[in-house]
């Protein structure tokens, strides 16, 4: 068998079946975040009341970007949005990261120091404290890999795994734009959402919650497979960016909204509603503005395929 035969979520659902799990572990693979139970010297929340959160994400030339016409500092920004997005997935706060890098030996020292420019601009932001990390040389490709390490209050944290039938999809921020501009370098750095997030946790609202870095309808997808349930998503109420068609913003990612839902009576929803969640049996589909269910094209973007 082949990596391309079970593709990246295939083979994430294989290694997990030999994951080890300790008592201090609440969640392992399978979230945005692995969550485990810490004790805080500098957090005013009790101890036995918060959670570690931890995270990675890699960056692979050739796969993730291209190095001709990239900004590095941009590139840089990119890097550590991608882990922020998960922390803010899981309701948290970014704290500490570690940063690998897999540097060609042909590449110049302004080009990382613009790379670390970015990665710095967007730690000071959210008052992230780069600890350390690993150097190596690569062959060819430039990989950039970070570590990232949060907190979230075990009563604010929030799961893929938790909605319910009843529960409508909603979504920050509009989709398929990324896309639309073929994943240029020079396509403005999505926001993060991690006030949003933080928010939709604190007021209880969020019932499950994912980040969209694989496209809406990939997070749907792996919030109705932790979850076990179904989904109906509204192509008419998805909201698109300038130029994009409602497949890129159904299947295009990288842009890093939430995707989460809430229970159907939640009240001053201020977010856009693009679906609800059904029962297990009824699947993933799409419906159109005249009611039409339809099958999903693809299940959005995905490793290995």
């Amino acid at each position: 068998m082949k990596l391309s035969q079970i593709g990246e979520f295939g083979l994430i659902a294989r290694l997990s079946r030999h994951e080890p799990r300790l008592a201090d572990t609440v969640v392992g693979i399978g979230d945005d975040c692995a969550v485990i139970k810490v004790k805080s010297q500098k957090s005013k929340v009790k101890s036995n009341d918060l959670l570690l959160l931890m995270t990675t994400d890699a960056l692979i030339e050739d796969v993730h970007f291209k190095r001709a016409g990239s900004s590095f500092f941009t590139l840089g920004q990119k890097a550590l949005l991608a882990n922020i997005s998960d922390i803010a997935a899981m309701g948290g706060w970014p704290t500490h990261a570690l940063v690998t890098l897999g540097l060609p030996r042909g590449l110049s020292v302004k080009a990382i120091d613009e790379l670390y420019r970015g990665l710095n601009s967007l730690a000071r932001r959210h008052r992230i404290d780069i600890v350390g990390g690993d150097t190596v040389a690569s062959p060819k490709a430039l990989m950039i890999s970070i570590t990232l390490l949060g907190e979230v209050e075990k009563k604010n944290l929030v799961r893929r795994s938790t909605a319910r039938p009843g529960d409508l999809i909603c979504v920050t921020g509009r989709f398929g734009g990324p896309a639309a501009k073929r994943y240029s370098a020079r396509y403005p750095l999505p926001v993060t959402r991690l006030q949003e997030a933080r928010a939709l946790a604190k007021e209880n609202l969020a019932t499950a919650m994912i980040d969209s870095s694989d496209g809406l309808v990939r997070s749907v997808l792996e919030i109705c497979r932790a979850s076990k349930v179904g989904a109906r998503i509204f192509t008419d109420k998805v909201p698109r960016a300038k130029g994009a068609t409602l497949d890129q913003a159904l299947y295009g990612g990288e842009e890093y909204e939430l995707v989460f839902t809430v229970k159907p009576k939640a009240k001053d929803l201020k977010y856009r509603v693009v679906g609800e969640i059904v029962g297990r049996r009824a699947g993933v589909k799409l419906v159109d503005r005249h009611g039409k269910i339809k099958a999903l094209r693809s299940g959005g973007y995905e490793h290995f395929r």
